[in-house]
Protein backbone atom coordinates (compact mmCIF):
# COMPACT_ATOMS: atom_id res chain seq x y z
CA UNK A 1 0.00 0.00 0.00
CA UNK A 2 3.03 2.25 0.25
CA UNK A 3 5.50 1.24 -1.65
CA UNK A 4 8.19 1.15 1.62
CA UNK A 5 9.72 -2.33 3.26
CA UNK A 6 8.72 -2.22 6.61
CA UNK A 7 11.35 -0.41 8.84
CA UNK A 8 10.65 2.57 6.84
CA UNK A 9 6.64 2.82 7.20
CA UNK A 10 5.00 0.05 10.19
CA UNK A 11 7.31 -2.31 12.79
CA UNK A 12 5.40 -1.23 15.90
CA UNK A 13 2.88 1.20 15.04
CA UNK A 14 -0.64 0.95 14.14
CA UNK A 15 -0.96 2.72 11.57
CA UNK A 16 0.58 4.75 8.24
CA UNK A 17 1.90 7.93 8.78
CA UNK A 18 -1.06 10.17 7.20
CA UNK A 19 1.88 11.93 5.36
CA UNK A 20 2.13 8.60 3.21
CA UNK A 21 0.26 8.34 -0.17
CA UNK A 22 -1.04 4.77 -0.77
CA UNK A 23 -1.39 3.08 -3.75
CA UNK A 24 -5.47 3.56 -4.05
CA UNK A 25 -4.90 7.31 -3.59
CA UNK A 26 -2.09 7.52 -6.63
CA UNK A 27 -4.05 5.32 -9.00
CA UNK A 28 -6.83 7.68 -8.26
CA UNK A 29 -4.89 10.21 -10.19
CA UNK A 30 -5.04 8.76 -13.18
CA UNK A 31 -9.01 7.80 -12.72
CA UNK A 32 -9.16 4.80 -11.34
CA UNK A 33 -12.23 3.42 -9.78
CA UNK A 34 -10.55 1.85 -6.44
CA UNK A 35 -12.11 -0.94 -3.98
CA UNK A 36 -11.21 -2.73 -0.86
CA UNK A 37 -12.39 -6.10 0.36
CA UNK A 38 -11.28 -7.84 3.44
CA UNK A 39 -8.44 -7.21 6.05
CA UNK A 40 -7.18 -4.03 6.78
CA UNK A 41 -4.68 -3.59 9.65
CA UNK A 42 -2.83 -0.53 8.59
CA UNK A 43 -5.03 2.24 11.31
CA UNK A 44 -7.99 1.68 12.73
CA UNK A 45 -8.68 4.33 15.02
CA UNK A 46 -9.22 7.63 13.38
CA UNK A 47 -11.43 8.24 10.00
CA UNK A 48 -8.32 8.88 8.09
CA UNK A 49 -6.87 5.91 9.10
CA UNK A 50 -9.28 3.71 7.09
CA UNK A 51 -9.19 2.56 4.09
CA UNK A 52 -11.77 4.86 2.54
CA UNK A 53 -9.64 7.72 3.85
CA UNK A 54 -6.64 6.13 2.34
CA UNK A 55 -7.91 6.33 -0.95
CA UNK A 56 -10.16 3.89 -1.75
CA UNK A 57 -14.29 4.62 -3.34
CA UNK A 58 -15.48 1.93 -1.45
CA UNK A 59 -14.25 -0.94 1.44
CA UNK A 60 -16.00 -3.77 3.22
CA UNK A 61 -14.03 -5.49 5.98
CA UNK A 62 -12.15 -5.40 9.24
CA UNK A 63 -10.05 -2.90 10.36
CA UNK A 64 -8.16 -4.82 13.05
CA UNK A 65 -5.88 -7.85 12.25
CA UNK A 66 -8.22 -10.83 13.41
CA UNK A 67 -10.66 -11.48 14.23
CA UNK A 68 -14.15 -14.49 14.58
CA UNK A 69 -14.56 -15.61 11.09
CA UNK A 70 -18.29 -16.13 11.86
CA UNK A 71 -19.21 -13.94 14.02
CA UNK A 72 -16.82 -10.73 13.26
CA UNK A 73 -16.18 -10.10 16.81
CA UNK A 74 -12.77 -8.76 17.98
CA UNK A 75 -12.05 -9.75 21.37
CA UNK A 76 -8.26 -8.69 22.13
CA UNK A 77 -9.37 -5.00 24.07
CA UNK A 78 -5.75 -3.50 23.38
CA UNK A 79 -6.25 -3.72 19.43
CA UNK A 80 -9.03 -1.00 19.75
CA UNK A 81 -9.39 0.16 23.47
CA UNK A 82 -12.72 -2.00 23.88
CA UNK A 83 -13.97 -5.13 22.15
CA UNK A 84 -16.93 -5.57 19.45
CA UNK A 85 -17.72 -6.33 16.11
CA UNK A 86 -15.30 -5.46 13.42
CA UNK A 87 -17.08 -5.47 10.20
CA UNK A 88 -16.71 -1.78 8.54
CA UNK A 89 -18.71 -0.26 5.45
CA UNK A 90 -16.38 2.54 3.62
CA UNK A 91 -17.72 5.31 6.64
CA UNK A 92 -19.05 2.94 8.84
CA UNK A 93 -19.71 0.40 10.80
CA UNK A 94 -21.46 -2.79 8.70
CA UNK A 95 -24.41 -3.32 10.65
CA UNK A 96 -26.17 -6.15 10.01
CA UNK A 97 -24.09 -7.47 7.66
CA UNK A 98 -22.39 -9.63 9.72
CA UNK A 99 -22.64 -13.17 11.27
CA UNK A 100 -21.48 -15.66 8.79
CA UNK A 101 -17.91 -17.06 7.19
CA UNK A 102 -16.20 -14.10 6.14
CA UNK A 103 -14.90 -15.69 3.29
CA UNK A 104 -18.84 -15.93 2.44
CA UNK A 105 -19.44 -12.08 2.94
CA UNK A 106 -16.66 -10.89 0.85
CA UNK A 107 -17.03 -13.19 -1.83
CA UNK A 108 -20.20 -11.61 -1.99
CA UNK A 109 -19.09 -8.04 -2.02
CA UNK A 110 -16.58 -8.98 -4.79
CA UNK A 111 -18.98 -9.77 -7.10
CA UNK A 112 -21.07 -6.94 -6.11
CA UNK A 113 -18.15 -4.32 -6.73
CA UNK A 114 -17.51 -6.38 -10.12
CA UNK A 115 -21.22 -6.41 -11.35
CA UNK A 116 -21.60 -2.41 -10.61
CA UNK A 117 -18.97 -1.68 -12.04
CA UNK A 118 -19.03 0.34 -15.50
CA UNK A 119 -16.86 -1.42 -18.05
CA UNK A 120 -17.39 0.62 -20.64
CA UNK A 121 -15.97 3.65 -18.88
CA UNK A 122 -12.10 3.26 -20.32
CA UNK A 123 -11.22 6.36 -18.28
CA UNK A 124 -12.31 4.85 -14.76
CA UNK A 125 -10.67 1.64 -14.54
CA UNK A 126 -10.97 -0.79 -11.60
CA UNK A 127 -9.00 -1.50 -8.47
CA UNK A 128 -9.34 -4.00 -6.56
CA UNK A 129 -7.51 -4.93 -3.34
CA UNK A 130 -8.71 -8.07 -1.97
CA UNK A 131 -7.04 -9.41 1.26
CA UNK A 132 -10.04 -12.12 2.64
CA UNK A 133 -9.39 -13.68 5.88
CA UNK A 134 -8.91 -16.72 5.30
CA UNK A 135 -6.33 -18.64 5.71
CA UNK A 136 -5.51 -16.52 8.81
CA UNK A 137 -6.39 -17.19 12.43
CA UNK A 138 -8.62 -17.79 14.32
CA UNK A 139 -8.24 -21.36 12.55
CA UNK A 140 -12.11 -22.06 11.57
CA UNK A 141 -13.81 -23.19 8.13
CA UNK A 142 -17.65 -24.76 7.68
CA UNK A 143 -17.17 -28.76 7.19
CA UNK A 144 -17.95 -28.46 3.55
CA UNK A 145 -14.39 -27.25 3.25
CA UNK A 146 -12.89 -29.28 5.79
CA UNK A 147 -14.59 -32.52 5.16
CA UNK A 148 -12.09 -32.22 1.53
CA UNK A 149 -9.37 -32.85 3.57
CA UNK A 150 -10.50 -35.94 5.74
CA UNK A 151 -7.75 -38.04 6.92
CA UNK A 152 -6.35 -39.83 9.51
CA UNK A 153 -2.62 -39.71 8.81
CA UNK A 154 -3.76 -35.82 9.00
CA UNK A 155 -4.25 -33.38 12.09
CA UNK A 156 -7.24 -31.62 12.42
CA UNK A 157 -5.20 -28.26 12.38
CA UNK A 158 -4.16 -29.71 8.69
CA UNK A 159 -7.66 -30.11 8.11
CA UNK A 160 -9.00 -27.01 8.67
CA UNK A 161 -6.03 -25.30 7.20
CA UNK A 162 -6.14 -27.03 3.44
CA UNK A 163 -10.07 -26.05 3.94
CA UNK A 164 -9.27 -22.49 4.89
CA UNK A 165 -7.13 -22.67 1.46
CA UNK A 166 -9.59 -24.04 -0.79
CA UNK A 167 -12.68 -21.58 0.31
CA UNK A 168 -10.11 -18.87 -0.66
CA UNK A 169 -9.27 -20.46 -3.59
CA UNK A 170 -12.81 -20.71 -3.99
CA UNK A 171 -13.57 -16.51 -4.03
CA UNK A 172 -10.67 -16.72 -6.39
CA UNK A 173 -12.17 -18.47 -8.78
CA UNK A 174 -15.64 -16.40 -8.69
CA UNK A 175 -13.31 -13.41 -8.71
CA UNK A 176 -12.01 -14.49 -11.91
CA UNK A 177 -15.58 -15.87 -13.28
CA UNK A 178 -17.00 -12.57 -13.14
CA UNK A 179 -14.12 -10.71 -14.46
CA UNK A 180 -14.53 -12.62 -17.66
CA UNK A 181 -18.44 -13.06 -17.54
CA UNK A 182 -18.20 -8.85 -17.35
CA UNK A 183 -15.81 -8.68 -20.77
CA UNK A 184 -13.11 -7.44 -18.38
CA UNK A 185 -10.64 -10.20 -17.94
CA UNK A 186 -8.83 -9.63 -21.20
CA UNK A 187 -7.28 -5.98 -19.89
CA UNK A 188 -6.90 -7.94 -16.23
CA UNK A 189 -4.04 -7.81 -14.39
CA UNK A 190 -4.77 -10.36 -11.28
CA UNK A 191 -1.83 -10.46 -8.59
CA UNK A 192 -1.69 -13.35 -6.46
CA UNK A 193 0.66 -12.52 -3.05
CA UNK A 194 0.73 -13.53 0.49
CA UNK A 195 2.78 -11.48 3.10
CA UNK A 196 4.48 -13.88 5.38
CA UNK A 197 4.58 -17.83 5.16
CA UNK A 198 2.76 -20.19 6.92
CA UNK A 199 1.89 -20.01 10.71
CA UNK A 200 4.12 -23.57 11.32
CA UNK A 201 5.15 -23.58 15.13
CA UNK A 202 3.40 -23.39 18.21
CA UNK A 203 4.62 -19.73 18.50
CA UNK A 204 2.40 -18.80 15.48
CA UNK A 205 -1.85 -19.11 16.00
CA UNK A 206 -3.01 -22.33 14.05
CA UNK A 207 0.45 -23.45 13.68
CA UNK A 208 -0.85 -25.63 11.14
CA UNK A 209 0.98 -24.25 8.04
CA UNK A 210 3.80 -25.89 5.83
CA UNK A 211 6.66 -23.87 4.04
CA UNK A 212 8.67 -27.06 3.34
CA UNK A 213 11.40 -27.27 2.59
CA UNK A 214 12.30 -24.07 3.61
CA UNK A 215 12.95 -23.28 7.44
CA UNK A 216 10.50 -21.65 9.99
CA UNK A 217 7.40 -19.60 9.54
CA UNK A 218 5.22 -17.05 10.50
CA UNK A 219 6.36 -14.70 13.25
CA UNK A 220 10.55 -15.57 12.39
CA UNK A 221 12.59 -14.06 9.83
CA UNK A 222 13.71 -17.68 7.61
CA UNK A 223 12.92 -18.00 4.38
CA UNK A 224 10.06 -20.16 5.62
CA UNK A 225 8.77 -17.08 7.53
CA UNK A 226 9.93 -14.70 4.55
CA UNK A 227 10.05 -16.24 1.46
CA UNK A 228 6.16 -17.01 -0.35
CA UNK A 229 4.95 -18.10 -3.39
CA UNK A 230 2.80 -15.18 -6.12
CA UNK A 231 1.66 -15.04 -9.48
CA UNK A 232 0.43 -12.79 -11.77
CA UNK A 233 -2.18 -13.90 -14.53
CA UNK A 234 -4.85 -11.66 -16.32
CA UNK A 235 -5.24 -10.81 -20.10
CA UNK A 236 -3.12 -7.76 -19.77
CA UNK A 237 0.33 -10.15 -18.87
CA UNK A 238 1.85 -11.05 -22.26
CA UNK A 239 0.92 -14.43 -23.99
CA UNK A 240 4.81 -15.03 -24.27
CA UNK A 241 5.72 -15.34 -20.59
CA UNK A 242 2.52 -17.42 -19.57
CA UNK A 243 3.62 -20.00 -17.53
CA UNK A 244 7.31 -18.86 -16.89
CA UNK A 245 8.82 -18.68 -13.82
CA UNK A 246 11.39 -15.84 -12.12
CA UNK A 247 13.88 -16.75 -9.09
CA UNK A 248 14.99 -12.62 -8.54
CA UNK A 249 14.28 -11.07 -5.22
CA UNK A 250 10.97 -9.42 -5.34
CA UNK A 251 9.30 -7.78 -2.55
CA UNK A 252 5.30 -6.50 -1.67
CA UNK A 253 6.76 -2.88 -1.61
CA UNK A 254 7.70 -3.26 -5.21
CA UNK A 255 4.48 -3.38 -6.55
CA UNK A 256 3.95 0.22 -5.37
CA UNK A 257 5.97 2.05 -8.37
CA UNK A 258 5.26 -1.04 -10.55
CA UNK A 259 1.63 0.00 -10.84
CA UNK A 260 1.78 3.29 -10.87
CA UNK A 261 4.24 2.76 -13.93
CA UNK A 262 1.11 0.82 -15.39
CA UNK A 263 -0.77 3.79 -14.46
CA UNK A 264 0.74 6.25 -15.84
CA UNK A 265 1.25 8.27 -12.63
CA UNK A 266 4.54 9.52 -10.61
CA UNK A 267 4.70 6.76 -7.56
CA UNK A 268 7.17 9.19 -5.99
CA UNK A 269 6.11 9.51 -2.30
CA UNK A 270 8.93 11.17 -0.27
CA UNK A 271 8.86 14.72 1.76
CA UNK A 272 10.23 16.47 4.73
CA UNK A 273 10.57 14.29 7.58
CA UNK A 274 9.58 10.89 6.32
CA UNK A 275 11.12 8.78 3.47
CA UNK A 276 10.34 8.33 -0.10
CA UNK A 277 9.32 4.61 -1.23
CA UNK A 278 11.88 1.66 -1.53
CA UNK A 279 9.73 -0.20 -4.16
CA UNK A 280 11.57 -0.56 -7.86
CA UNK A 281 9.49 -1.04 -11.09
CA UNK A 282 9.65 -4.85 -11.88
CA UNK A 283 7.43 -4.74 -15.34
CA UNK A 284 10.10 -5.05 -17.51
CA UNK A 285 11.70 -7.83 -15.05
CA UNK A 286 8.01 -9.49 -14.94
CA UNK A 287 7.65 -9.47 -18.45
CA UNK A 288 11.27 -10.59 -19.59
CA UNK A 289 12.29 -8.16 -21.01
CA UNK A 290 15.06 -7.38 -18.28
CA UNK A 291 16.86 -10.54 -17.37
CA UNK A 292 17.70 -9.63 -14.23
CA UNK A 293 16.01 -8.49 -10.88
CA UNK A 294 16.69 -4.45 -10.03
CA UNK A 295 16.38 -5.77 -6.39
CA UNK A 296 19.45 -7.04 -4.91
CA UNK A 297 18.97 -6.19 -1.59
CA UNK A 298 15.90 -6.91 1.56
CA UNK A 299 15.83 -4.89 4.28
CA UNK A 300 13.24 -7.81 6.37
CA UNK A 301 12.79 -5.48 9.37
CA UNK A 302 15.11 -3.55 11.81
CA UNK A 303 14.49 -4.79 15.00
CA UNK A 304 16.62 -6.48 17.41
CA UNK A 305 15.18 -9.74 16.04
CA UNK A 306 15.60 -8.11 12.06
CA UNK A 307 17.24 -9.61 9.31
CA UNK A 308 18.32 -8.10 5.60
CA UNK A 309 19.04 -10.03 2.46
CA UNK A 310 22.02 -8.85 0.40
CA UNK A 311 23.01 -10.54 -2.68
CA UNK A 312 23.14 -14.10 -2.12
CA UNK A 313 23.35 -13.75 1.88
CA UNK A 314 20.97 -12.79 4.84
CA UNK A 315 21.71 -11.93 7.98
CA UNK A 316 19.28 -12.69 11.02
CA UNK A 317 19.74 -11.06 14.17
CA UNK A 318 18.04 -12.23 17.78
CA UNK A 319 16.09 -14.75 18.66
CA UNK A 320 13.73 -16.45 16.37
CA UNK A 321 10.31 -17.82 17.53
CA UNK A 322 11.11 -21.27 16.00
CA UNK A 323 13.50 -22.51 13.59
CA UNK A 324 12.69 -26.28 12.33
CA UNK A 325 11.89 -27.97 9.02
CA UNK A 326 8.82 -29.42 8.70
CA UNK A 327 8.20 -32.61 6.53
CA UNK A 328 6.09 -32.56 2.66
CA UNK A 329 3.01 -33.47 4.86
CA UNK A 330 2.70 -31.40 7.68
CA UNK A 331 1.23 -31.23 10.32
CA UNK A 332 0.07 -34.73 10.91
CA UNK A 333 -1.16 -36.91 13.48
CA UNK A 334 2.10 -37.33 15.26
CA UNK A 335 3.27 -33.24 15.17
CA UNK A 336 4.44 -32.67 18.15
CA UNK A 337 4.82 -28.70 19.03
CA UNK A 338 5.60 -29.43 22.14
CA UNK A 339 9.02 -29.97 21.08
CA UNK A 340 9.91 -26.93 19.38
CA UNK A 341 12.62 -24.52 20.04
CA UNK A 342 13.46 -20.86 19.75
CA UNK A 343 16.24 -20.26 17.74
CA UNK A 344 19.01 -17.65 18.93
CA UNK A 345 21.05 -15.77 16.88
CA UNK A 346 22.39 -13.60 19.28
CA UNK A 347 22.91 -9.85 18.85
CA UNK A 348 25.78 -10.59 16.24
CA UNK A 349 23.91 -12.55 13.97
CA UNK A 350 23.41 -15.72 11.87
CA UNK A 351 24.52 -15.59 8.04
CA UNK A 352 23.20 -18.12 5.58
CA UNK A 353 23.85 -18.42 1.63
CA UNK A 354 20.40 -18.24 1.16
CA UNK A 355 21.07 -19.19 -3.17
CA UNK A 356 23.19 -22.00 -2.28
CA UNK A 357 21.37 -22.66 0.84
CA UNK A 358 17.60 -22.21 0.60
CA UNK A 359 16.67 -24.46 3.57
CA UNK A 360 18.91 -22.37 6.05
CA UNK A 361 21.42 -25.43 7.30
CA UNK A 362 24.10 -23.86 7.19
CA UNK A 363 25.31 -20.78 9.62
CA UNK A 364 28.10 -19.31 7.97
CA UNK A 365 28.88 -16.70 10.79
CA UNK A 366 31.51 -18.58 12.10
CA UNK A 367 33.48 -19.80 8.99
CA UNK A 368 32.78 -16.10 7.00
CA UNK A 369 33.48 -13.57 9.21
CA UNK A 370 34.49 -10.99 7.02
CA UNK A 371 31.01 -11.60 5.15
CA UNK A 372 29.01 -11.80 8.53
CA UNK A 373 31.05 -8.07 9.26
CA UNK A 374 30.26 -6.52 6.01
CA UNK A 375 26.38 -7.69 6.47
CA UNK A 376 26.15 -6.23 10.05
CA UNK A 377 27.94 -2.92 9.14
CA UNK A 378 25.34 -2.92 6.17
CA UNK A 379 22.55 -3.65 8.73
CA UNK A 380 23.47 -0.55 10.68
CA UNK A 381 23.47 1.62 7.73
CA UNK A 382 20.16 0.86 7.01
CA UNK A 383 18.77 0.75 10.54
CA UNK A 384 19.70 4.41 10.86
CA UNK A 385 17.00 5.47 8.37
CA UNK A 386 14.01 3.64 10.71
CA UNK A 387 11.20 5.39 10.36
CA UNK A 388 7.07 5.03 11.39
CA UNK A 389 4.54 6.96 12.55
CA UNK A 390 4.38 7.61 16.34
CA UNK A 391 2.20 5.29 18.22
CA UNK A 392 -1.59 6.45 19.37
CA UNK A 393 -2.73 6.00 23.06
CA UNK A 394 -6.05 3.95 22.66
CA UNK A 395 -9.27 5.34 24.61
CA UNK A 396 -11.02 2.80 26.57
CA UNK A 397 -13.82 5.21 27.23
CA UNK A 398 -14.56 6.57 24.22
CA UNK A 399 -14.29 3.11 21.88
CA UNK A 400 -16.95 2.23 24.45
CA UNK A 401 -19.12 5.14 23.68
CA UNK A 402 -18.74 3.97 19.73
CA UNK A 403 -19.41 0.69 20.27
CA UNK A 404 -22.68 1.64 22.58
CA UNK A 405 -23.85 3.85 20.01
CA UNK A 406 -23.45 1.73 16.88
CA UNK A 407 -24.89 -1.70 17.93
CA UNK A 408 -22.13 -3.89 19.50
CA UNK A 409 -19.94 -2.80 16.54
CA UNK A 410 -16.25 -1.02 16.82
CA UNK A 411 -14.79 1.49 14.20
CA UNK A 412 -12.93 4.90 14.30
CA UNK A 413 -13.61 6.64 17.48
CA UNK A 414 -11.16 9.63 17.40
CA UNK A 415 -11.82 13.04 15.52
CA UNK A 416 -8.90 13.12 12.35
Amino acid sequence: MTGRLPYHVLQQTDHVDRNMKMLPAKLKEAGYRTHQVGKWHLGLLAPWMTPHGRGFDTSLGYLAGGEDHYSQYQNKAKVFGCVGTDLYDTDKPAIGRNGTYGAYIYNAEVQRVIAAHDATDKAHPLMMYIATQVMHAPQQVPDVWKNLYNDPKYSDDYQIMQGMASASDEVLGNTTAALKAKGMWNNTLLIYTSDNGGPSGQAASGHSGNNWPLRGGKTNNFEGGVRVASFVSGGFVPASVGGSARDGYMHVADWYPTLCGLAGVNASDGGPGWPDIDGHDMWPYVTGKAADSPRTEIMLSSEDTGALISGDFKLILGVQSYGFWTAPNYPNASTDHKSEKTVDCKATGCLFNIREDPSEYHDLAASNPSKLAEMQALFKKRNATAFEAPKRDKDAGGCQAFVDANGGFLGPYMDD
